[in-house]
């Protein structure tokens, strides 16, 4: 006898239940779970080189697939900066997981990096760090207080100043340089250690006599020194014209008037800050005036031969900006 079979709701419900929780299970991920991450020991993490060569030790990253080490993972290594590489670029985990490359540094010294990458796998990318301290010292340049012009025993205006760097321009911490001075110049400092920037500095004081000298600077291991040239103006005093609307003795910090004392036979140098100013006569006794000017830097230099007060001014300004020089 054929039976029928009549299904309740609460009995399709349990079946559906079941059903989904059994597609559930057919779905679960058996995806392996890879990680990438620096070697235990001797990463080559962390190593210190002269710029654009190679750190003693090796990059080696380990690869592990569910826990136990990987073997056949192509792993790929970059790195950036002129000059730096990596070699293998790429490469494939041994039996150990392991997988190395071989790091030259780039020519800036500096903090450099490195990665190694994987796909798919947790800790990717690896980064690396290194350290690049600079080459041996190559070049020196001059920077600043070249053809200047100052007065009989006073400091020249600007220092002078040189660098020293290595092949690539990386500044040189503690190099020695010697400063020596020539034609009746002499230098405050003759021996200057380079400070961070590679940068090396000293004071020039002007000859006992007007004329043209100058300043050597030389660092041991590099063959060609460099030269500066300085002239010593025949004044023995020094006038700061501007900028702004004042004259100012560099010698006592005077100002409107700046008041200079003298012997006769000696000279004053009036040196441009900026602005339109000139140095203009007024009053006897008299000297010879000068130009109006608005370049920085430029110079007046005037001897006195008799005693006397001159008073002067600018021929812009006039008497808000005055000063006189003491001859006696």
């Amino acid at each position: 006898m054929r039976r029928s079979m009549q299904w309740t709701g609460a009995a399709l419900a349990a079946v559906t239940m079941i059903a989904a929780c059994g597609g559930s299970n057919s779905s679960t991920s058996n995806t392996p779970a890879r990680t990438i991450a620096k070697a235990p020991a001797a990463s080559g993490d962390a190593q210190s080189a002269v710029v654009a060569t190679e750190p003693s030790d090796s990059l080696r990253v380990v690869v592990n697939e569910d826990g136990a080490p990987l073997a056949g993972a192509m792993v790929t290594w970059a790195t950036t900066g002129a000059g730096a590489a990596v070699s293998p670029p790429t490469g494939q985990t041994d039996a150990a997981g392991l997988v190395a490359t071989q790091w030259t540094l780039g020519r800036s010294s500096g903090s450099q990096t490195a990665t190694a990458s994987l796909g798919g796998a947790s800790g990717s990318p690896v980064v690396f760090h290194a350290t690049a301290t600079p080459g041996p010292a190559t070049n020196l340049t001059k920077l600043a207080g070249d053809g200047q012009t100052g007065i009989i025993g006073g400091s020249f205006p600007a220092q002078v100043k040189v660098a020293v760097t290595d092949q690539f321009a990386n500044p040189i911490l503690g190099a020695t340089v010697h400063f020596v001075g020539t034609g009746g110049v002499t230098t405050i400092n003759p021996v200057v250690l380079t400070d961070a920037n590679g940068q090396a500095v000293t004071t020039v004081t002007g000859a006992a006599a007007a004329g043209v000298g100058g300043v050597t600077a030389a660092v041991a291991g590099i063959a060609a020194p460099v030269n500066f040239t300085l002239t010593t103006a025949n004044a023995v005093r020094e006038v700061t014209v501007g900028a702004g609307i004042v004259f100012t003795s560099t010698r006592n910090g005077d100002r409107n008037p700046a008041v200079d004392t003298i012997s006769a036979g000696q000279g004053v140098l009036w040196r441009w800050a900026g602005g339109d100013h000139s140095v203009e006569s007024t009053g006897t006794p008299s000297f010879a005036s000068s130009t109006i000017s608005s370049t920085a830097g430029n110079l007046y230099v005037l001897t006195f031969g008799s005693a006397g007060t001159y008073q002067y001014d600018c021929a812009v300004h006039g008497p808000s900006m005055t000063g006189r020089v003491v001859v006696q």
